[in-house]
Order: C-alpha cells, then structure tokens, then sequence
C-alpha cells in the first residue's frame, strides 16, 4: 500500500492518494492540471472525502469529468456538499482576506461550487478495496458531514477532526465543541494508541500524542 500526500493551495489541505495495484482511493480531492502526472496510469476507484468543507471537497468534479470515478459520502454530508453557503464555497474568498496571515491562491475560487455523492450511506460503511478494509464512520463537532476514514484498522484519516488539537474547529456553522466532547472524544479514546493519523492538514502523527496533547489540557 503506498499513500501518497499532496497539499493543495486551499488552506494548504492534504488530499490522500491511496494506491495498491496502480487503483486508487482519492481522500478530499483538489484538481489542477499539474496534477495531470499525478493520476497518470492509474485507475480512480473511488473518491471519499472526510467532510464537507471546500478546501476539501473542489477537485470533486473535475476528478469525475477527467477519470469517470464516483464520490462515497454520508448522507448529511452529501446534503451540504449541494449547498454553496453550507460547503463554504460562498464565504472562501472572503475567509481569506479576514485571514491576514494565509496566502492567497493565485486562481478564482468558485464560490457557487457544489457537488453531489454518487452513493450514500447512513452513520457507518465497511467494504474491501484490493484487500484492504475500509471503515468510514460518521463523527461530529467540525462539521455535520464529518467521517473518520479507517485503513486496516491502523491508519485513521481524521479531516480536520482531529489536527494535533484537543477540540476542532468548532466555531464554523455545522460545527459543535459539544458535540465533538460528548460523542467523538469518547470514541476517539476508545481507539488504539498506536494508530496512526493522517490529518486533513498538517503532519501524520500518532493518535497516542494526540492522547498526551489532549491529557495536558485537562491538567
């Protein structure tokens, strides 16, 4: 299994290429044509996305045009990723001239973007992918449409669900510090420590110093 990290211009989000046998599984798909040799030789199973906010979800539909694959999303998430002003797409631009430290791509954001899930599921899915188990489960408190996605039991792809903090950015409509500590923290808690975290943006890290972070805080 080779997982493959980009970070695209838009709030430097990781987009994940899983690859096995020259198939792949796109997480948060971003698109430019200088990814074209990215995707080269290879075929697109499938796209997942871990929530429904724009940075992680623009290369959507252009993924679709160019290879023919198809989305996999809850079916809250698939609701906001309809709906221009609950996907964020609206506010983008606007997001990054309050952020005065964030760099500002040099291309138009679409700020009516949207998109639709090809098939949908309710709270959790599991299937095998060239042998390999894939686990998606819905989690709350950064969005409404937040999942984890799981890779053989050992690697967790969190979003911005977890990011090294102790609680996610909650403050964004849809999201819930409430909800994250009442219904994921406790799940998140029940995972091994020793599974490793590929976080919608920054560095993998491992869910147990995430644990230390979270046990500092709590001092």
């Amino acid at each position: 299994m080779k997982i493959i990290t980009y970070i695209s211009p838009l709030l430097e989000q990781n987009m994940y290429i899983l690859e096995e046998n020259s198939h792949c599984i796109v997480i948060d798909p971003y698109y430019d044509d200088s990814l074209s040799a990215l995707f080269k030789n290879k075929v697109i199973d499938l796209m997942l996305v871990t929530h429904e906010h724009y940075d992680h979800i623009s290369g959507v539909n252009k993924l679709k045009e160019l290879y023919g694959c198809k989305l996999l999303a809850n079916a809250k998430c698939n609701s906001n990723l309809q709906n221009p002003t609950k996907n964020f797409s609206k506010y983008f631009e606007a997001y990054y001239e309050f952020q005065g430290d964030l760099k500002k791509p040099d291309f138009d954001f679409d700020s009516n973007y949207s998109c639709c899930a090809d098939n949908v599921f309710d709270d959790s899915i599991k299937f095998k992918w060239q042998n390999n188990d894939i686990y998606i489960r819905e989690v709350p408190g950064h969005s409404k449409g937040g999942n984890f996605i799981f890779l053989n039991n050992k690697i967790l792809f969190s979003g911005d669900i977890l990011l090294d903090e102790s609680v996610p950015a909650a403050k964004f409509p849809g999201g819930s510090k409430k909800a994250f500590e009442d219904t994921t923290l406790p799940y998140v808690n029940s995972l091994p420590a020793d599974i490793v975290v590929y976080p919608g943006h920054g560095e993998k890290f491992i869910l147990s110093d995430y644990y230390g972070y979270l046990g500092e805080k709590e001092k």
